[in-house]
């Protein structure tokens, strides 16, 4: 069986291999795959009751270990219209450029705080790319289970300007895949406010990759869940010179790769039985 790496590690280590100020994180940042990757897949909101409200789609577009990595995310409503896009850089771990745009077609607009909720649902910027892997001071508190697997757990402090109504979070890291198994965050005086945890696996062709991902929103307990339909490798390519006048003059240019150039699936195979 081939290793959880690849597609574990994009899903749940989106972030960048500068080396985490954790040694337990440096082991999330060694299973990073080295190829870009497109994942796809569905939000489905719902609510205290478990009703589902709305669904939407999201499309990934991960290279962690391009010379300059950088990670896509594009939310559409269920017909496939774009609605957001944020788009990261990591220059360097501790300062990443932000693009974010909404709108169909996509629009640059300022960049929101990256804990505000997506589309009004219980996931945030922060969820997907999972910034706070690389967020200095983490320290191990021991170790729990999540699930029935080992899991040490670590809490690290928000840092100052990046989030708001966040003081931490508190990670449970797998001690043998080293994947981020749940996910809490706090604000001041301990006070739970979100969580995430993987609910299950999958295998798409000939990767185990997680199937789908919880993310609830504190005291509401209203619940969204991260369902993906498909993951697969693409080929890096070199983007233009950014010094360029007209690649910067161009804002079709703005967020690189039109996602609209993505791949479609046939209906069949989007429902094939891995």
């Amino acid at each position: 069986m081939k290793s959880l790496s690849v597609v574990l590690a994009t899903l749940l280590t989106a972030s960048v291999c500068f080396g985490a100020m954790n040694p337990e994180l440096n082991g999330v940042i060694a299973v990073l795959p080295d190829v870009p990757m497109v994942v796809r897949g569905d939000l489905i909101k719902r609510n205290a009751k478990g009703r589902v409200e709305e669904t939407f789609r999201i499309e990934m577009v991960l290279d962690w270990k391009a010379d300059v990595p950088t990670a896509r995310y594009t939310i559409r409503d269920a017909f496939g219209a774009s609605l957001q896009h944020l788009a990261i850089t990591w220059t360097s771990a501790e300062n990443p450029e932000y693009q974010y745009f909404e709108g169909q077609p996509l629009r640059a607009q300022p960049t929101p705080p990256l804990n505000q909720a997506i589309q009004d649902t219980d996931i945030t910027w922060l969820d997907l790319s999972l910034s706070f892997l690389w967020w200095p001071g983490g320290e191990t508190r021991g170790t729990g289970k999540v699930r029935g697997r080992e899991c040490h757990i670590i809490d690290v402090p928000a840092p100052e300007n990046q989030v708001h109504l966040l003081d931490g979070v508190r990670l449970w890291v797998d001690t043998k895949i080293g994947i981020v198994m749940r996910a809490e965050g706090f604000s001041s005086g301990n006070e739970l406010k979100r969580r995430m945890e993987v609910k299950s696996f999958k295998k798409i062709r000939d990767r185990w990759i997680i199937k789908d991902i919880d993310f609830q929103t504190f005291p509401e307990k209203t619940k969204t869940t991260l369902l993906v339909r498909d993951a697969e490798e693409r080929e890096r390519f070199n983007l233009p010179d950014r010094d360029q006048s007209a690649w910067d003059n161009d804002p079709a240019n703005d967020v690189g790769e039109a996602i609209d150039t993505l791949p479609v699936m046939a209906e069949d195979e989007q429902n094939q039985d891995f």
